[in-house]
């Protein structure tokens, strides 16, 4: 939380000696920063490896969902010195085109997606909204994907993402 305090992220960071795979890494963060033990989530797959902001290391995202459901939200525990907060957002939200937006960051040639998350009084944004874009333009056709909008005269490069395998 030191490099990055006040934002949005997933459970993640570097590799210890000790981890055997860049899987083994994702799992032992989340037990360390939110309390979950790897043995109730069931990993669904790995995104494609993205570079940090600085471009100085490689991020492996992984997918996966909890096998059990957490009913209240407010008895999770956390890491405090690396976790100010846990909190939801439902997948319809995230999803839903009017809760997104695509911004240009200071001088970049590319547009990234934004989601405000109002209830929170949140901004989720960065490598960490990216991620949650690419994932969501995975699960959806009618999602994200269809959803950029670049005006025109801006001359910025859209992403695309890699089309499905058959």
């Amino acid at each position: 939380m030191r490099n990055h305090r006040g934002e949005v992220s997933f459970p993640g960071g570097k590799r210890d000696p000790t981890d055997k795979t860049v899987l083994d890494t994702a799992l032992r963060e989340m037990e360390e920063e939110v309390f979950i033990s790897r043995d109730k989530v069931e990993v669904l797959g790995e995104c494609a490896p993205l570079p940090n902001k600085g471009c100085t290391m490689k991020v492996h995202p992984f997918v996966g969902f909890l096998k059990d459901p957490i009913e209240d939200l407010k008895a999770i525990r956390f890491n405090e010195d690396e976790v100010q907060k846990v909190f939801t957002v439902p997948l319809q939200d995230l999803m839903n085109p009017e809760k997104r937006s695509m911004v240009q960051f200071r001088n970049s040639k590319f547009l990234y997606p934004v989601w405000k998350v109002e209830e929170e009084n949140i901004t989720i944004w960065g490598l960490t909204a990216f991620i949650l874009d690419g994932v969501l333009r995975r699960i959806s056709k009618e999602g994200p994907a269809q959803a950029i909008e670049i005006p025109k005269g801006t001359k910025v490069e859209r992403y695309r993402p890699p089309k499905p395998s058959a």
